[in-house]
């Protein structure tokens, strides 16, 4: 079973600018490469950004390390769209402590009538956690991500930035060493394996995405990976009549007194043009969301596809069994399901056909239920069964919410399933 962790946030919106050297307005925005002077038609194209500071993956790293200063542009086909999201520390389990961390994602529309989604991230100082060999200080580690449409078709471009890396041995002055081209890692034998400069880009006639990652740092004590200022940009064709949205999860904990437990475990998010009729899967075999909460079979599922007379998706969440307490409450067979229906009319249905709870056992006793009652466990956790909103173009359904009695006040949502298809 993995080890619980927490990762303590901070936002210090004055010390992060001094730390990343403050992020341009969205109207001062890189001039695009290969704008086209001719105005193109752009009601079909949609633009799609996201962005992170850190993320652990593997080895020894604990359920709950996520994404760091995480921000996203799901789907849009407006311009002039800002998000953004910003960390002035954190801790990193297993890893060593990241300061000044910032990202941010715009689109832009220039007077031609090119369409731009730009995704940058930026984080000031990585400092790996401490080794006989002594620590490793990553500077200044950015990347800038952005593809567009314009009359000449799908663009993209890529950049990443390392400002200084350091070596302090237990004894003596920081060594810096010096920075390799993009490919050639380096290797700081039993600390670190630094990969510098990983992207990828691809576009043809329907589409263009563009991703970076600044740095990849290979912990060699723990086996971890650890990705530092991810930038990724869309930009596409096929979302006429109608956009696609929403997301799926078995968990989300949430957010209490600035400590993350755990994010959305595993996340779907639906694609902006549908999955084309395909149904998209993600799964978790088990998830310690710390508090004495386990979870296993965890998943979450999408399909959507758009017809001549209407557009249907549906997003699923689900987990297979829930232990809280050590055994003090037992749940089994928990889905949310939330079913959307466009017509072509722009006549909107929504479901929740599929959301279900098995069986609940309660220091050993069994449970009823009902779908549509909150009940109470005194000293243990308050349960809300089928929590669903009504949202515009759509619906969100979360087939259960636990309030831990605990005194933390800890709300974790198992099986969530949020899906919308807007005009």
């Amino acid at each position: 079973m993995k080890r619980r962790s927490t990762i303590v946030l901070s936002t210090l919106a004055a010390s992060l600018m001094a730390f990343s050297g403050g992020l341009a307005p969205a109207s001062a925005a890189p001039a695009p490469i290969g704008s086209a002077s001719a105005r193109v038609d752009s009601s079909d194209i949609a633009l799609k950004a996201g962005a992170y500071g850190t993320r652990l993956v593997g080895g020894q790293v604990p359920a709950g390390s996520g994404m760091t200063a995480f921000s996203v542009i799901a789907c849009s086909t407006k311009t002039d769209i800002e998000r953004h999201n910003e960390v002035a520390a954190v801790n990193l389990p297993g890893a060593g402590t990241i300061s000044g961390v910032a990202t941010r994602n715009w689109t832009v529309k220039t007077k031609s009538g090119a369409m731009h989604s730009y995704s940058r991230s930026s984080t000031a100082e990585v400092v790996l956690a401490d080794s006989p060999l002594g620590s490793l200080s990553i500077r200044g580690v950015t990347s800038l991500s952005h593809a567009w449409y314009d009359a000449k078709g799908f663009h993209t471009e890529t950049s990443t930035s390392i400002g200084k890396i350091l070596l302090t041995p237990p004894v003596g002055d920081p060594q810096e060493i010096d920075i390799p081209a993009p490919g050639q890692p380096i290797t700081i034998p039993g600390l670190a394996t630094l990969y510098l400069g990983q992207t990828h880009e691809t576009s043809n006639s329907s589409a263009a995405r563009a991703w970076a990652t600044a740095l990849r740092v290979k912990i060699i004590p723990t086996g971890t990976d650890l990705f530092v200022a991810r930038s990724k940009a869309q930009a596409l064709n096929g979302v006429k009549n109608g956009r696609f949205g929403g997301y799926s999860a078995g968990t989300e904990a949430e957010v209490l007194g600035g400590v993350l437990t755990s994010g959305r475990n595993p996340l779907s998010i639906m694609p902006c043009q549908s999955t084309k009729g395909e149904v998209l899967s993600r799964a978790d075999a088990r998830l310690d969301l710390g508090g004495g909460l386990v979870v296993d079979g965890v998943s979450s599922s999408q399909w959507s596809k758009r017809f001549d007379n209407r557009s249907k998706a549906w997003e699923r969440g689900a987990v297979a069994g829930v232990n809280l307490g050590n055994g003090a409450l037992v749940i089994d067979a928990l889905v949310a399901k939330a079913t959307v229906t466009r017509k072509a009319n722009g006549g909107l249905e929504r479901s929740t056909k599929g959301t279900t709870i098995g069986t609940i056992t309660a220091n050993g006793q069994p449970q009823d239920l009902p779908i549509d009652q909150t009940i109470e466990i005194p000293g243990l956790a308050k349960l809300e069964p089928k929590v669903v909103e009504k949202l515009p173009g759509g619906l969100k359904v979360i087939a259960l919410r636990i309030t831990l009695l605990d005194g933390t006040g800890a709300v974790i949502d198992l099986g969530i399933a949020k899906t919308t298809i807007r005009r």
